[in-house]
């Protein structure tokens, strides 16, 4: 097992609230004669960079990831939800905040601000036994997350996780209190299955770091945001191959749950922190970076429905709070969609908005969108001109073969472009151009969607105090937004060149 650590919250108040946990009226009964029961556990599971068109549930291959499916089959499915912003650390936070960035503190690779309340300090103040494994570096600063126990590395054995959560649930029991278990699994971030950079980390794809059968190039399908080309189907297939072995990771996670004897009295929510890491996607707020696939299972829900309502991760905290029984923190910027499962609502949203502030590499690439169903408008002040966009999606395969193809397509050519040089103010029609490659923000036919979206946009960034809201106004009055560079200061230390990994 890796670096395990214990840090125990003030005994008296923990075993306080273990005692008013077990009193507590359930808040699903409301609408019924008052009743006590035992607190729901909450198993939260999360996913490394999946793409949301991979599981068969999302539409993608029906064998690859059967463990994830059959959760999928006995939960509710969210498949219009997004991240809010797509990079591992502040995704994961605005997650666990239900806060915009800007709000929370937690933009890039920067920790939330210091008294922040976080989905773990609010359910140990209730009296759970809270338990992390994995990503806890991407959940700071420490008094926010002051876990019972963690397991930390980046260990993507099939089992590590199953072991961490057990020992989580078994000192749980012990102690007498619900459980929250997070278990973050580092499938299928890069390096990908099979690839020379992974077959240190991977130990050669042996034992419980290999797939029963690898998925070869001319199986996978190439995304709309790629190119068909050979070395793009080599890194795919590698991509589909770690994606296969969190499937068998997720598998062995919920036989843990089944042996606890708890996963009748569990909540069960998977996600992932954004999307694959691969161009025109993860780190940028392009379709592919920010749709991701929301799951949400608990003993007596009824039966399974699929909402195609928008939402976004910032909805997962005060949805479990109120699943919980729990009172959500005040000026949240995410919403509850337990009224919505329950059939007592709608959510009555029709747009979203995602964010990315700086990277890994510590530049800053600011870009806001804002979404509905079908039209996505993107306005990135970092162009100016003279910085490229460089992340950690363009190292392996895809981007140098996409690349190297520029030289002699000029379609190709173009995309390059468009994705290193980026394009101030862009407006896409998904459902038409999935790809996001043909710009209309000049299209007399969409005028009065990019005026109202654009307005709309405008008005939400100022509602929750967007710093980048001068840059808007700016730019739609015709001057040159102006982004601060200081990469000194947000860089992710210990990523060698920095291309880190977002």
């Amino acid at each position: 097992m890796s670096a395990v650590s214990m840090s125990k919250r003030n005994f008296l108040l923990g075993a306080a609230a273990a005692a008013m946990a077990s009193t507590v009226p359930f808040r699903l009964a409301a609408a019924e004669a008052p009743v006590k029961r035992k607190r729901m556990n909450l198993l939260l599971i999360t996913a490394d960079d999946l793409d949301w068109s991979i599981p068969g549930f999302m539409g993608g291959r029906p064998d690859l990831m059967p463990n994830l499916d059959a959760l999928a089959r006995r939960s509710h499915r969210f498949v219009n939800n997004r991240t809010v912003v797509p990079i591992c650390m502040p995704s994961r936070e605005a997650m666990m905040t239900g806060l915009v960035p800007h709000r929370s503190g937690g933009t890039g690779f920067t920790p939330v601000h210091v008294g922040t309340p976080t989905l773990t300090s609010l359910l140990q103040d209730a009296g759970y036994y809270a338990g992390a494994i994995h990503k806890v570096d991407h959940m700071m600063p420490h008094e926010c997350f002051q876990w019972d126990y963690v397991q930390q590395s980046k260990d993507r054995s099939t089992l590590i996780q199953a072991n961490g959560a057990r020992v989580a649930m078994e000192e749980a029991r012990s102690g007498r209190k619900p459980f929250f278990v997070n278990c973050n699994s580092n499938d299928p971030h890069r390096p990908f299955y099979g690839s020379p950079a992974a077959a240190l980390v991977d130990h050669d794809q042996t034992g419980p770091y290999k797939v029963a059968r690898e998925i070869k190039p001319h199986e996978v399908v190439v995304p709309p945001i790629l190119e068909d080309l050979p070395n793009v189907r080599v890194e795919l297939a590698q991509y589909w191959n770690s994606a296969q072995r969190l499937d068998v990771a997720i598998g062995h996670i919920l036989q843990v749950l089944e042996e606890s004897g708890e996963r009748d009295n569990t909540v069960i929510v998977f996600c992932s922190d954004h999307g694959m890491p691969f161009p025109f996607a993860k780190a940028t707020c392009y379709d592919y970076g920010t749709r991701v696939p929301l799951l949400i299972s608990w003993p007596g829900m009824g039966e399974p429905r699929e909402f195609t309502e928008l939402t976004t991760h910032m909805d997962i905290m005060p949805t479990l709070l109120d699943l919980l029984g729990l009172d959500a923190p005040e000026g949240l910027n995410g919403e509850s969609l337990l009224p919505l499962m329950m059939g007592q609502g709608e959510l009555g949203r029709d747009f979203t908005v995602t964010y990315v502030n700086t990277l890994s590499n510590g530049n800053a690439y600011t870009t806001r969108a804002i979404q509905d169903h079908r039209y996505s408008l993107v306005f990135s002040p970092w162009v100016d001109g003279k910085l490229k966009f460089r992340a950690e999606s363009m190292l392996g395969l895809t981007y140098p073969a996409m690349a190297e193809a520029a030289k002699t397509d000029r379609r190709i050519a173009a995309r390059i472009e468009q994705y290193v040089s980026g394009i101030p103010m862009a407006f896409y029609d998904l459902e038409a151009d999935p790809g996001q490659r043909r710009n209309l923000i000049n299209d007399q036919r969409h005028a009065g969607r990019i005026k109202a979206m654009t307005d709309r946009l405008l008005s939400e960034m100022k509602r929750t105090g967007d710093p980048e809201v001068a840059n808007l106004e700016t730019f739609l009055a015709g001057g040159q937004p102006v982004v601060t560079q200081d990469p000194q200061k947000y860089r992710l230390r210990g990523r060698g060149r920095g291309n880190g990994e977002d």
